[in-house]
């Protein structure tokens, strides 16, 4: 039988195999380690268990050995000291086991509280573990839907690198056929010019002949009626006389000459008075009368030829370009959205943003607030008042000059950058201000590719392709190549851009 010695050393043993076990388990880096711990820890338990068993037979025997203390009593009066030592030493045995006991009945409560603690790592690591997975699972999708953008992405890069070289021959193609059109315009300068220096040395060479004849006619005729002049030696003292040189012509003389029959009545203005109070744009009557239409033959621009007479009735065009607050007098009054000046400025400046059927419903408005019938003017219309009798690049010549307009390369102010406000330059020969440069303009003609069987007579041609509108002048950002009166452009009726407005006429 196990002894209160061997019970009092074994007790020992077990609280630091107790407490090996407790710093081992505070130190287990994993769940799986732990648990093992906790295996060996239900183990220690079970020997502590059996431990306390046995010290609980301990306690029994003491209790009987108290009871039968007090009935034999007499019996063990005379028993020898030895016996009563070992008594002694068996109750002091039995305190250090009760505090061994109350130790270990504690270490058993930590125990337990170390494998709660143990299950709820394990319990923590499984859900760690799922949420891990579910984390894995989230980043693995976020990854393919990654790789799929970046697979988007290389095909857009690669579809602009595709467009840009497109462009960029586009460029090259247009860039090269500038720079002919610019040579074959020169080089047309150059044989006019040359022309023009030839047809003055004809003019001089025929002078000079004309002076010589009258000279030889006078000579004859004094030679006829008074021979001895002639005979007569000339004085050592009389000086050569000079030869008469031909007048020199200036630079108007480069300019040409208008061909059309001008109006000997001055160009009548006018307003029509709106219902709503206020009136409207300022109107010029121009009188009807024929002009050479487009480009000469040997124009380069196919679309403006073959030139052709035209021959107009007498209509009525705007002075200036429609102004901005001419046209949100209209939009306010029927309720239409205000077009964007982009910030440059409203009033007289010339409305811009605005498609061509805005620009139709305007002069529908004019029509219903003054009575008489607006509409925007025809292609053949534009041209003769935009010419006003010239037949040069220009109405006032062929030079671009400085600051006649407002355009890419005209010298104003306002030039490449934004519109300028109507009539800051000068007007042409029929009072209209900005037929060149400012903002290209709406007609109401649909679009013909060229100018093959287009008639002599009439103020519109009628026919073409009417999904495609002409449009006609440059505008402020509009270089030499296409600064010109008969430059023609073509945009779909839907277009709104801030080079584009428009001017009215009223057909009389």
């Amino acid at each position: 039988m196990l002894s209160i010695t061997q019970a009092k050393a074994e007790a020992q043993q077990l609280i630091k195999q107790y407490n090996k076990l407790q710093a081992e388990a505070k130190k287990a880096n994993s769940p799986q380690e732990a648990a093992r711990k906790a295996s060996e820890a239900e183990k220690l338990m079970s020997k502590i268990d059996t431990l306390q068993d046995t010290i609980t037979k301990f306690q029994a025997e003491k209790k009987a050995t108290a009871t039968n203390k007090a009935t034999t009593n007499s019996q063990y009066s005379k028993a020898s000291t030895s016996v009563e030592e070992r008594i002694f030493r068996l109750e002091e045995a039995q305190q250090k086991t009760r505090k061994q006991i109350e130790q270990l009945t504690r270490t058993k409560e930590e125990l337990r509280r170390l494998l709660e603690r143990e299950k709820k790592l394990n319990a923590g690591f499984q859900v760690g573990m799922t949420k891990n997975a579910k984390l894995e699972e989230d980043l693995t999708k976020l990854i393919k839907k990654k790789e799929m953008e970046q697979q988007y992405l290389i095909q857009e890069l690669e579809a602009v690198r595709q467009q840009a070289q497109k462009e960029n021959e586009l460029f090259r193609i247009q860039r090269d056929a500038a720079r002919s059109m610019i040579d074959r315009q020169k080089k047309l300068e150059q044989e006019k010019v040359l022309a023009f220096y030839h047809y003055r040395n004809i003019k001089k060479i025929f002078i000079s002949l004309s002076i010589l004849t009258i000279l030889i006619a006078v000579a004859l005729w004094i030679y006829k009626y008074n021979p001895d002049i002639f005979l007569t030696p000339p004085s050592t003292s009389s000086q050569p006389i000079p030869e008469q040189q031909p007048p020199i012509e200036t630079d108007n003389a480069v300019k040409a000459k208008s061909k059309l029959s001008k109006p000997k009545l001055r160009i009548l203005a006018y307003r029509d008075r709106l219902k709503q109070g206020g009136h409207g744009p300022i109107m010029l009557k121009l009188p009807g009368g024929s002009f050479k239409m487009g480009a000469n033959n040997t124009s380069i621009h196919q679309d403006e030829r073959p030139q052709h007479q035209v021959t107009l009735d007498s209509f009525s065009i705007s002075q200036y370009e429609i102004t901005f607050e001419e046209y949100d007098q209209f939009a306010w009054q029927t309720g239409r959205s205000f077009p964007n000046d982009n910030g440059w400025g409203r009033d007289k400046r010339p409305v811009i943003n605005v498609t061509w059927y805005d620009a139709t419903d305007y002069t529908k408005w004019l029509t219903s607030q003054t009575g008489h019938q607006y509409r925007l003017p025809s292609e053949r219309e534009w041209e003769y008042a935009a010419k006003a009798g010239s037949e040069t690049f220009y109405w006032w010549g062929y030079e671009v000059g400085k600051n006649k307009a407002n355009c890419g390369i005209c010298g104003s102010i306002w030039d490449g950058k934004k519109t300028a406000p109507v009539g800051s330059f000068q007007p042409n020969a029929f009072q209209l201000y900005d037929t060149i440069g400012n903002v290209m303009e709406w007609t109401i003609s649909c679009y013909h590719t060229s100018y093959v069987g287009a008639p002599s007579f009439g103020n519109i041609w009628r026919g073409g392709n009417c999904s495609r509108r002409i449009v006609r002048s440059s505008s402020f950002r509009t270089y030499v190549n296409n600064l010109r009166t008969t430059k023609r452009n073509n945009f779909n009726p839907k277009t709104r851009i801030n080079t584009l407005g428009f001017r009215v006429v009223r057909v009389d």
